[in-house]
């Protein structure tokens, strides 16, 4: 997003915290505190909105991507007059509404005096509506698409048997529910091979994910992959033949988007998801890929089965997957941004 924000000639300034991950050309300050500590950040909001005011009062917004810093640009706006925007992805917009009441306080105070509360789902934008909050907008996610599309799509047939999930192993990811679901479609594709690729820091639950490939006797089919260069990623997205990320519902805890649908498409690749959550905006049901009820092994053996039987369904998805991630493209999405920044 930054440096598309770059190209339009608009400048930006970048606050990470210490050890933020940060690929811009932008002007980067190193100063927020961790996001994770709800009760912290409260008590340290204003210290750091003051830290940050002599840099703000030079600029036209205040734009806050990571909701666990709201309520420093709630006070950061206060303390400069500049109108703030918020963007929230999903989980970390709604759970502080089920924390104590200081969190829960400064956390509304924060969303609803923002000028827009950009969603990147209306899943999203569907669950904080909730909560009474009526300046509410979507934009979806966007991709660098020419990271994932900078050659010709693989056609169909010089792929390898190989389904991939990208993403960290945890309970809200479905891996439980697309392991058994391979499972029922092994025998069919008997040089099928799954990959799962992503953060194993959840150790009980890739056990169980693990326990789960050894009871349905697929050891030697499913391969568990961590930390993997982007470029190896995005050669197995080039290679594989499917994407399936089916995520559950948790609690408070949902799928707000989903790049990497995206980003698999961008390599031609179709994708399985999920229903009620983000990944109906992500996913265009039927033509880049499918959507199956949550928690649901057997409609999501389905399609996958669907997709990886028929050449033709799946050279149609693979060809409207590009097109479909190209239109996510930054240099687009950042237009919609654009527009509100002007607003005054």
């Amino acid at each position: 997003m930054t440096n598309s924000l770059l190209q339009s000639h608009i400048d930006v300034i970048v606050a990470v915290n210490k050890n933020g991950h940060n690929e811009s050309s932008a002007d980067v300050l190193r100063i927020l505190p961790n996001s994770s500590n709800y009760i912290k950040n409260i008590v340290t909001a204003l210290w750091y909105a003051l830290k940050l005011r002599k840099y703000a009062k030079e600029c036209d917004v205040i734009h806050c991507f990571v909701e666990q810093y709201s309520f420093i640009a709630y006070y950061l706006s206060k303390l400069t007059r500049k109108k703030y925007i918020i963007t929230t992805h999903g989980t970390y917009g709604v759970l502080p509404y089920h924390l104590s009441f200081p969190v829960r306080y400064l956390h509304h105070q924060s969303f609803k005096f923002a000028q827009k509360i950009i969603c990147v789902s209306n899943y999203t934008k569907n669950v904080l509506a909730k909560y009474h909050l009526i300046n509410l907008l979507v934009i979806n996610n966007g991709i660098m698409f020419g990271k994932f599309n900078h050659l010709p799509a693989v056609p169909f047939e010089d792929r390898r048997e190989v389904i991939l999930s990208v993403g960290a192993l945890k309970y809200r990811k479905g891996q439980s529910v697309s392991i058994k679901a391979f499972a029922k479609i092994a025998d069919k594709f008997p040089n099928l091979e799954y990959f799962i690729i992503g953060d194993q820091a959840d150790t009980d639950y890739v056990s169980s994910l693990k326990n789960i490939v050894t009871d349905l006797n697929i050891e030697s089919r499913v391969k568990f992959l961590s930390f993997i260069p982007d470029d190896e990623l995005l050669a197995l997205y080039r290679k594989a033949k499917l994407l399936v990320l089916t995520s559950i519902n948790k609690g408070v805890h949902f799928e707000g988007f989903g790049l990497v649908y995206l980003e698999a498409n961008a390599s031609g690749l179709p994708v399985v998801g999920s229903k009620s959550s983000g990944a109906e905006d992500a996913i265009k049901e039927g033509e880049t890929g499918l959507l199956v009820p949550q928690n649901n092994v057997e409609a999501t053996a389905g399609a996958m089965e669907k997709i990886l039987e028929n050449v033709e369904i799946w050279k149609s998805m693979s060809k409207e997957a590009v097109v479909w991630a190209k239109e996510h493209d930054w240099n687009t999405v950042r237009e919609e941004y654009v527009k509100i920044y002007e607003l005054r």
